[in-house]
This record gives structure tokens, sequence and C-alpha cells, in this order.
């Protein structure tokens, strides 16, 4: 489980992410790897909200559930920059 000062340093850290989405395109499509790459980045910050959500609602699995899914995506973002 994320602490709240965790929790708020890693929706920063997402939202630097997505700012980064914001560089011209290359010419031509994105390979597959950096598709999913950027999807993962686009749902990193909402993953976070829901686990604030869960967290605010005291819902225990939720926010287990939603933390562990938030490894697994930075976990994806970061060995493929």
């Amino acid at each position: 489980m994320m602490t709240d000062k965790e929790l708020q340093e890693a929706i920063e850290d997402a939202n630097k992410d997505l700012d980064s989405l914001h560089s011209p395109p290359p010419t031509g499509p994105f390979p597959p790897d950096e598709v999913r790459r950027r999807e993962m980045i686009l749902l990193r910050p909402l993953t976070l909200y829901k686990i604030e959500d869960a967290r605010k609602q005291g819902k225990k699995d939720l926010e287990l559930l939603n933390t562990a899914i938030y490894g697994l995506m930075t976990s994806f973002v970061k060995s493929y920059q």
C-alpha cells in the first residue's frame, strides 16, 4: 500500500509522463511497443485516482487491486523508456 505522500508523488510522476506525450510524433506510425507504452502512460493517472477514491471510501480491496495494477503499469512504462 502507498502512503498519502507516495500517492501524491506518483500522481505528479504520472502527470509528467503524460506531458511527455505531447512531443512531436515521428514520421510514420508508432511501433507497437510504443503504442502500448503510451496506453499505459494514459491509464496510470486514472488508476492512481481510483486508488485515491477507494482510500477515501474505505474500500481496501479496491485500493489493493488498483495498487497492484498501478505497479504493473509502472514497471511496463519504465522498462520501455
